[in-house]
């Protein structure tokens, strides 16, 4: 299915094809797929907010929604800032897009908790328009924790992953290869993230002759 799609949406992402305001219906219903679906487009997703900004009468903030919701569970690219750079200012006023964006903001600045409570305190209809998108946020979350912890309270990470806990937990902790041990959750030893080099220089014989001559005549 994901194939099938590719295969019609390429030839609308060159060339003049690009800027054909007929277009935006059928990458519309593409980014509708990628909402239900794992695939995500982000060429094709710009090529539709550019044809919004082009043509805002014929801009969909439902779809812009969407759009921005896939390119957040593809963080930590930039798919979200750049996407937010060619949308209409019309989009920019919409309530959903300016929560959205709100949610970026605190993803990308670490505060996870703020982030769940602001999910929970908006209720957008629009993210249960998109699939699996808590679970990409805490994949995403999992790797921040991952470079930044090597023990964590285990009271704090389920802060940090929405109040994630029992055998859901126990779960996504088992596919980290994370220890739960108590009130505490061992993430994992940070020496073994920092591997030597061996760096190899190749000096040439006369060179070096040449430097030992130099010294040894000080």
């Amino acid at each position: 299915m994901a194939e099938n799609w590719k295969m019609k949406i390429r030839p609308l992402l060159s060339g003049i094809e690009k800027y054909n305001p007929s277009n935006i219906v059928q990458l519309e219903n593409y980014v509708k797929h990628q909402a239900t679906s794992d695939d995500y487009d982000f060429d094709a997703n710009l090529v539709l907010m550019k044809l919004y900004q082009f043509h805002p009468t014929k801009a969909s903030s439902n779809v812009a929604c969407q759009i921005l919701l896939k390119a957040l569970t593809n963080l930590p690219t930039t798919d979200v800032i750049m996407l937010k750079a060619v949308l209409p200012t019309s989009l920019l006023k919409d309530v959903d897009i300016q929560h959205i964006l709100t949610l970026h903001t605190l993803l990308e600045s670490c505060q996870f908790r703020e982030f769940w409570a602001t999910l929970k305190r908006e209720n957008m209809e629009v993210t249960k328009k998109i699939d699996n998108l808590e679970s990409s946020i805490r994949r995403y979350i999992c790797g921040v924790v991952e470079i930044s912890y090597q023990n964590i309270p285990l009271s704090i990470l389920k802060q940090y992953l929405g109040d994630l806990e029992g055998p859901t937990l126990n779960e996504l902790a088992a596919a980290h290869k994370w220890e739960v041990t108590g009130d505490m959750c061992f993430i994992r030893n940070q020496e073994e993230l920092i591997k030597p080099k061996k760096i190899l220089a190749k000096i040439e014989l006369d060179s070096v002759s040449g430097i030992l001559a130099t010294i040894a005549a000080r």
